[in-house]
């Protein structure tokens, strides 16, 4: 990792989800901004501008692939790296969408690591 402290940001509407994995994240020294939808989600992004995005697809209010497609035309937010969170294995859904990568639920904590120190 850089000298530059990196930010995560985890969009889900599962609470339990959301402070588990910034507990892990914020272990690893990453600082962590939280969303519980996608519509909170789309506004922090361009608040905060991470490096990453965990994007939950199920989600109120916004779905994770609306999300993502705001994301991916917005000036402030085309360029982040946004990592799907899924149960599903539609990954060709993924890429339509300009998600960077699929992750299957149960989260594999270390692979977030890697991809974002790559």
């Amino acid at each position: 990792m850089n000298d530059k402290q990196k930010t995560i940001l985890i969009v889900d509407d599962e609470e339990d989800f959301i402070e588990m994995m910034s507990i892990r994240l914020k272990g690893c020294g990453y600082n962590v901004e939280t969303a519980l939808n996608g519509v909170e989600g789309f506004e922090k992004a361009k608040q905060v501008q991470p490096d990453l995005i965990l994007l939950d697809i199920m989600m109120p209010k916004m779905d994770g692939w609306s999300t993502c497609k705001e994301l991916r035309s917005d000036p402030i937010t085309k360029d982040a790296k946004i990592f799907i969170i899924t149960s599903t294995r539609d990954l060709k859904q993924a890429k339509d969408f300009g998600a960077d990568r699929v992750l299957l639920k149960p989260i594999n904590y270390e692979e977030i690591v890697a991809a974002l120190n790559s």
